[in-house]
């Protein structure tokens, strides 16, 4: 083995140090169960020079290291999103959630991550600064996001070959090899490829399929309210994706969204809006970069225009309709009345198809005298639709090509050529002339047709729907948000209820009712409040906000109770506890400095009592101008100074309180006598001279 003079106590406190791998820059990341232990070790060396694929120069590893400390809680996370569909772009991530010891003391350097898609490495290494103290292991280290192209449809992976740390004085070199030996093979001399992976599929292009439409026997057309459910595939991983109708003009509605898996595909129902464009849309499914689209047509109001035509015995009418369920047949009927609720006619009923645009065209022979319209009718999954078309009253009537001239009188009969003679009569329908001769009818050459006319809507009557039970349920219902300072110091505390709403019914829930209230005990009433669910589908879930907001000053336990729906699953309640700890802090605090300010006061009173009673040292206080004048005139130098009675303590503000009579007026000494003389005496007694 080559070896060198390690320079600096640095590399000294490095030789022997265990080379596990990663450091923290981040908070906890909650990826962390997901992240695995690569294959292979760790070696940790002086590096000879700055290529990443330089021979050690010293070797400070003995064995081989583990790639984390704690393999429970440690490993790297290496994830993939993104596009699936051939042209786009992948984001790869790598997280090293924990790993291992880089050396006994603070180091810091640069991290280098060895990539490769689909067996080739990528052009240049991917590189994070680390900081990591002594003795604890790299953890947290989020490399930069790398965009990838997902090449032709397949699939692909993308593998973490090796990471390198270096820091001054040190290289740790962690990869796929899994044995390793000082000046031999180890995973610095002979790197090998980890076994940690992250795969995707691509696509050729995205793609929308409409899996089906409610009461439509075809899945390129429906009513509005019909509910559409789509599926779809090549769009970004894990993304949201929105549903949109787009008219000729590319004006686009947003009818629904959903969320895609992470290999990009998706399903999702919507129901068409009462607004849409009654015309042929385009249906749209897709995220920011990528979208798929199918024809889907939003079908107009059922119609009916009709033409008659006399015959002879009955009169045909000719049915175009347009508008109706496509590929579903449609029954032709003459009733009595103007509507299905008269009587069916013995007019034989006829049956045809609608085509695939929603137009049909069929000829109904009406014979039957008392037939006063023609419905047509379609029935629906759970509903029917219909038209009415009123017959305008001539049934029959015109010439039989066959009869020849022979006339025939009103109720058809034949009635005998006029030869001149008299034929009697009676009354009947063909009348009879004042001479008492049969004039025969004879109809007109030429019948003319009635104008073709529009049909309105359909009178034949819809089934109502049945009345929609709401099952629905609430579950994983929290409060969201912290404490504020305001909060703190007694202000109102806030926070965001925030539940999921399933619908467990087999009938779509529209908007249904939210009630929320806050109160001191659990019976409290829940009351409306303005919260939007949306439309629930079967099986759909979504996600409620409800602000709630208690008094100022509120402390202690309040419980939130909910109800959406009516039904005993949509009901819930929980409990908020809050207290105002600062608002606590402030009044022991005051108790504080009223107390100190207390004592204070006492010790001020208490040391102007001792300056007024004598020194520390038991002197008293004397007024020494006035011993001066004492003492003069005892040794026969001055005038006797006038002594007043002794006087009690000075009140505070220096002013006298229970003066005598005879006390001193302003400007004359006031001598406590007995103190001055203590204090002379002791004053001679330093004086005198001692003895040798």
């Amino acid at each position: 083995m080559r070896s060198t003079r390690l320079r600096g106590p640095l590399a000294l406190l490095l030789v022997g140090s265990a080379a596990a791998y990663g450091v923290g820059l981040v908070g906890q990341s909650a990826a962390a169960a997901a992240a695995v232990t690569p294959s292979g070790g760790c070696w940790s060396y002086l590096p000879s020079g700055t290529p990443l694929d330089a021979e050690p120069a010293n070797d400070f590893s003995t064995a081989l290291e583990p790639w984390t400390v704690d393999p429970a809680t440690g490993g790297v996370l290496l994830e993939t999103a993104g596009a699936t569909a051939v042209g786009g772009t992948r984001a790869v991530t790598v997280t090293i959630v924990g790993g291992p010891v880089l050396a006994p003391v603070d180091v810091a350097g640069t991290a280098s991550l060895l990539l490769s898609v689909d067996g080739t490495p990528l052009a240049s290494p991917v590189t994070v600064p680390f900081a990591v103290a002594g003795g604890e292991p790299v953890a947290n280290l989020v490399a930069p996001t790398q965009q990838v192209p997902v090449g032709a449809a397949g699939t692909h992976g993308v593998r973490l070959d090796a990471v390198y740390f270096d820091a001054p004085g040190l290289r740790v070199a962690c990869n796929g090899q899994d044995s390793g030996v000082p000046s031999g093979s180890n995973p610095a001399t002979e790197p090998e490829p980890t076994d940690l992976s992250a795969s995707w599929t691509t696509v050729a292009g995205a793609s929308l399929t409409v899996s089906g439409i409610a009461d439509q026997a075809v899945r390129n057309a429906a009513r509005p309210v019909d509910v559409v459910s789509v599926q779809v595939a090549g769009l970004a991983s894990s993304a949201p994706a929105t549903v949109e109708l787009c008219d000729a003009a590319s004006a686009c509605t947003t009818v629904g969204s959903l969320t895609t898996a992470p290999d990009g595909s998706g399903s999702g129902s919507f129901a068409v809006p009462m607004d849409a464009p009654l015309t042929t849309t385009t249906l749209r499914v897709g995220d920011a970069p990528t979208s798929a689209s199918a024809d889907f047509t939003v079908l107009d109001t059922q119609r009916v225009v009709a033409a008659e035509q006399l015959g002879v015995d009955s009169t045909s009418v000719t049915l175009t309709g347009t508008g109706w369920d496509p590929t579903r047949p449609v029954t032709i009927r003459g009733y009595a009345g103007a509507d299905s609720s008269s009587a069916v006619t013995a007019d034989p009923q006829v049956s045809v198809q609608v085509d695939a645009a929603g137009a049909f065209t069929a000829t109904y022979e009406v014979a039957d005298r008392a037939t006063r319209s023609v419905i047509v009718d379609q029935a629906r999954t759970s509903t029917h639709i219909g038209a009415v078309y009123l017959v305008s009253g001539a049934i029959g009537g015109a010439v039989d090509p066959d009869a020849g001239e022979t006339p025939v009188d009103g109720d058809g009969e034949e009635v005998p050529s006029d030869d001149g003679e008299e034929v009697p009569t009676d009354d009947g329908a063909g009348g009879v002339t004042p001479g008492g001769v049969v004039t025969p009818v004879v109809p007109p050459e030429d019948i003319p047709l009635p104008p073709d006319l529009p049909v309105d809507q359909p009178a034949v009557p819809v089934p109502a729907d049945p009345e929609v039970v709401e099952d629905l349920a609430v579950s994983e219902a929290r409060l969201d948000g912290q404490a504020t300072l305001s909060e703190l110091f007694g202000g109102a505390p806030k926070r965001d209820l925030v539940f999921i709403v399933q619908n467990l019914g087999d009938a779509t829930v529209d908007n249904p009712l939210v009630r929320v209230s806050v109160g001191r005990s659990d019976d409290v009433e829940p009351q409306v409040v303005d919260a939007e669910v949306g439309v629930l589908d079967p099986g759909e879930q979504a996600v409620v906000t409800v602000p709630v907001t208690l008094p100022m000053a509120a402390f202690g336990t309040y419980h939130v109770v909910g109800q959406v729906g009516e039904t005993e699953n949509g009901a819930f309640a929980l409990e908020w506890t809050t207290f105002p700890w600062g608002l606590f802090a402030l009044n022991a605090l005051a108790l504080t400095l009223l107390a100190v300010g207390v004592r204070h006061r006492l010790g001020l009173r208490r040391r102007a009592r001792a300056a007024a009673l004598g020194l520390p040292g038991g002197e008293s206080v004397v007024d020494l101008s006035a011993a001066d004048a004492w003492w003069r005139y005892r040794s026969g130098a001055g005038p006797k100074p006038v002594v007043p009675h002794p006087l009690p303590l000075l009140a505070p503000g220096g002013a006298a309180a229970g003066r005598a009579p005879d006390e001193p007026v302003a400007g004359e000494a006031v001598v406590d006598l007995a103190a001055a003389e203590a204090w002379w005496s002791k004053r001679a007694e330093d004086n005198a001279p001692r003895a040798s």
